[in-house]
């Protein structure tokens, strides 16, 4: 990693301090920057596991050190870990967090009854890892590329042992005005696909989400908070919601949607945020799903994208796209490329991987598998 030899433990002690998501330091003016894919070839993270769809929510970090990576992630409909020695050579895997179906079959009303799918953490001053989870009840409906159709909630998941085992809430922490028997007119409904991250003074904790409701509105991402206490541990028993005014509120409302595709042509979806120290801005890596492109088979809009923001609420109106490809299986046979997450491999944050989850030919020809392509920030 450096030209001159430093001791292991060094290195180890400068990345370690990046492996859970740590509360960052107050911003400064943000200089200009380019944020680049590097010519590096993508390669396939965890090849030899013999793992099948995967990832299907964010990732998260739990260790990124020279001799070892533990990362959390959905494979199937369950919550795995995932470790090796570097990202090329994942040697291991186990099962994390189970859907109630599996763990608790009488419980057929429970939120993750079908999936859960736990990604992205932090790690307060308590020393407690705490994650967002996916939870989907499935209703019998199919959506497009013969994905279940579900009703998605978003629960919380918290470790006390370093992460080696998470418990999860039995109810969802950010509340939806319209529950599972809403008909919305759609396969999908609720809200999912979580991320978050601490603000840039640690006074709160900023959750992003994919709103599934439909009723007037697109799929596109919404935001809330969860508040900090003045010892460092964050207080999920309040959700305040993102108002049309750029106000939070603690009442149960619809939302803003705060990056979105455009009305009745695409979708904003599976967003991923982090604060990044060098920039001291807030970075988030998301998919638009450019439907109208699905009938010519041509993804021109459709891809994995990069936007910034200076207080995590205002989003730049021009993103980056990164990748050209389709958000969704829209068919068994179409490619795809979807659930981006950027993880740093270096202590200032400036360079490391864009993670995401890619299938070449479709659900019904190839299981979607995790891949991942090196960046760099200038």
């Amino acid at each position: 990693m450096k030209k001159i030899a430093l001791t292991l433990v060094a290195i180890a002690a400068i990345l370690t301090a990046c492996s859970v998501e740590e509360p960052p330091t107050t911003p400064t003016p943000p200089a200009n920057f380019t944020f680049k894919l590097t010519g590096d070839p993508e390669f396939q993270v965890g090849e030899n596991l013999g793992l099948n769809y995967y990832n299907d929510i964010t990732v998260g970090v739990l260790n990124y050190s020279p001799d070892n990576i533990k990362l959390i992630t959905a494979s199937g409909n369950e919550t795995i870990v995932m470790e090796g020695k570097e990202l090329k050579s994942m040697t291991s895997y186990s099962s994390l967090l189970k859907p109630s179906i599996v763990s608790d079959h009488a419980n057929k009303n429970a939120i993750d009854y079908n999936y859960i799918g736990l990604g992205q953490v932090i790690q307060a001053k308590d020393k407690k890892i705490y994650g967002l989870y996916h939870g989907e009840w499935h209703d019998g409906t199919i959506l497009p590329g013969n994905v279940p159709g579900f009703y998605a909630s978003i629960g919380l998941s918290v470790s006390s042992d370093g992460g080696l085992s998470f418990s999860k809430s039995a109810k969802e922490v950010i509340p939806n005005l319209y529950d599972k028997n809403f008909n919305n007119g759609f396969a999908d409904g609720g809200y999912g696909e979580p991320s978050m991250t601490f603000n840039a003074d640690s006074t709160a904790v900023y959750a992003y989400f994919v709103d599934h409701n439909r009723s007037g509105k697109g799929v596109n991402i919404c935001m809330a908070k969860f508040t900090v206490s003045t010892n460092g541990t964050p207080d999920f028993s309040t959700c305040y919601f993102l108002d049309e005014t750029n106000k939070f509120t603690s009442n149960v409302i619809r939302p803003k949607q705060i990056v979105f595709g455009a009305g009745g042509i695409a979708d904003a979806i599976f967003p991923q945020v982090t604060y990044n120290k060098k920039l001291k801005k807030y970075l988030m890596v998301y998919n638009l799903n450019a439907f109208q492109e699905f009938s010519s088979g041509q993804p021109t809009q459709s891809g994995i994208y990069l936007r910034t923001s200076l207080d995590g609420i205002n989003w730049s109106e021009e993103p980056q796209k990164l990748i050209s490809n389709f958000a969704i299986p829209f068919s068994t046979t179409s490619s795809f490329a979807w659930h981006p997450t950027l993880i740093y491999s270096k202590a200032d944050q400036s360079e490391g991987y864009l993670l995401y989850s890619k299938s070449t030919r479709g659900i019904a020809q190839e299981s979607h598998k995790m891949v991942a392509k090196k960046f760099s920030i200038n």
